[in-house]
């Protein structure tokens, strides 16, 4: 058992669930059709069903990462728990960089007051931790 693993994994997966239920309620239900360009894709509408779309993936995502890092950090062993415990250790520390670098482009007052970064940038730790 890699205590590191398992905390970073429910972390990760915490996250996920937060991020698809409180995302969709509180983000993706309220954009607006009449406040968003088209595209080359499509209208407003279609901007908004692309928006849906990447939102639940980035869920997928992270559910996908924090089910490999509570695999690895309790029913695998040996080569096939840190090979699986690398991949979701750098997925997360994506996900992190992808949080940090974009949502330090927001005012400090704004990135603090979110708590994605910071649960990431922990994962992410706590990940890299497991594998060492």
């Amino acid at each position: 058992m890699n205590v590191p693993l398992l905390v970073a994994g429910s972390l990760a997966i915490l996250g996920a669930a937060i991020h698809g239920a409180a995302g969709e309620m509180l983000v993706v239900r309220k954009l607006s059709t009449g406040m968003l360009p088209p595209t080359r894709f499509g209208g407003s509408g279609m901007t908004r069903a692309m928006i849906h779309v990447t939102w639940h993936m980035t869920t997928v995502g992270l559910l996908t990462v924090g089910g490999g890092l509570l695999l690895a950090g309790s029913a695998l062993h040996g080569d096939a728990a840190r090979d699986v415990a690398l991949v979701a250790a750098a997925g997360s520390t994506g996900f992190a960089a992808v949080a940090l670098v974009l949502g330090g482009s927001q005012p400090l007052r704004s990135v603090i007051r979110h708590p994605g970064p910071a649960v990431l940038t922990a994962t992410a730790a706590l990940a890299w931790l497991g594998v060492l």
